[in-house]
């Protein structure tokens, strides 16, 4: 509780990540649940809306995207740039990303540096029209592993102020071509959790990351339990779910990450009557803040049980777990000296 009031009483604290740390917030169960992930290199600097000023051919794509709610529901599309070691003038990196609906233990990447003027063409591709995709092998690269880092500024303080200099470490230590590329993000959520990051293909993500914890998430190697308290969850799974797996994780140490897996939600605190229908009704809502209220309202239910089932070479094996809410904390939700503090929830894992 005194961490709580400390941070409380900084007032003036600028950074919205700082008051998270302070009070001890637990990231796990933010990560943003969808089957597929566009990144789309869009040269800096970027203004709160990235798009801003983009090709009118591009911004049509994700217009029509927007008209088909099934489609916008589980796709996520975010601006991303690096150094210009790694872009070529009039070309633009694409990285697409998709969960299969088998057990999987990744995503499915694909990797393109398309002509900008294609650009258009090839996202409606990868979203709308798969079969028109062999006129762009031409412009496929071979498929590496990428760390994307939020450092969207113009968004929230904190991404810029804890974001980049992570982004500059990571590829100063990191990077190697061919295996592990870093790249800066736009806003993906989650900036109180800044820095915070996303491991493609697995779809991990991660916050309130600190540079001696870097070689265990990028070597993936030592005790797989010293990040847990960075851990924001797995892009594949519902936030419940999130919750239950990374208790997995933390008992199956890294071979975890090559087991495939599915999850389900097998029961869940119904909430009242006329949140159930609002929840529904601003799910199929494709802006941000239907997203931000959605998220409001599933925090306000109290538990779920859930089952993880995975395959250990021959062996089927399955976890079912009761996640339950256990305390509040108080967080920033955006930065900024006069923006009121925020209580959040924070869960247990209950083993059935």
């Amino acid at each position: 509780m005194a961490a709580v009031q400390t941070a409380h009483a900084d007032v003036t604290c600028r950074y919205c990540s700082v008051v998270s740390k302070a009070n001890g917030e637990d990231p796990i169960g933010t990560a943003v649940t969808a089957d597929q992930w566009l990144f789309i290199e869009v040269p800096l600097p970027w203004a709160k809306n990235p798009w801003a000023g983009q090709p009118a051919k591009l911004l049509r794509v994700f217009e029509y995207i927007e008209q088909k709610p099934r489609l916008w529901k589980t796709l996520r599309i975010v601006a991303i740039a690096s150094d210009k070691t790694e872009s070529k003038p009039g070309h633009s990196h694409v990285f697409f990303y998709q969960k299969l609906r088998t057990p999987t233990a990744a995503y499915r990447p694909q990797h393109y540096q398309i002509p900008t003027a294609q650009l258009a063409p090839l996202i409606e591709a990868l979203t709308l029209q798969p079969d028109k995709l062999a006129q762009f092998q031409p412009y496929q690269r071979p498929d590496t592993r990428c760390l994307f880092v939020c450092t969207h500024t113009r968004y929230d303080l904190a991404c810029g102020r804890f974001g980049t200099p992570l982004y500059r470490t990571l590829r100063q230590r990191y990077a190697r071509p061919g295996q592990l590329s870093v790249w800066q993000t736009a806003h993906f959520g989650g900036h109180n959790f800044a820095p915070t990051l996303i491991d493609f293909p697995t779809g991990q993500f991660w916050g309130h990351l600190e540079p001696e914890i870097l070689d265990t998430l990028v070597h993936r190697r030592g005790d797989v339990t010293q990040l847990r308290p960075f851990y924001r969850g797995w892009s594949g799974l519902s936030r419940w779910v999130q919750i239950a797996e990374r208790e997995v994780w933390m008992q199956q140490g890294w071979r975890w990450l090559s087991f495939p897996k599915t999850a389900r939600i097998l029961r869940r605190d119904p909430g009242k009557l006329h949140h159930r229908l609002l929840r529904w009704v601003v799910s199929w809502i494709p802006t941000i803040r239907a997203q931000i209220l959605l998220k409001k309202l599933e925090q306000k239910l109290t538990w779920a049980e859930v089952e993880i089932c995975w395959q250990d070479g021959d062996q089927p094996q399955h976890y079912r777990a009761r996640v339950e809410t256990n305390h509040t904390v108080t967080t920033q939700l955006k930065s900024g000296e006069k923006v009121q503090p925020s209580l959040v929830p924070q869960y247990r894992v209950k083993s059935l």
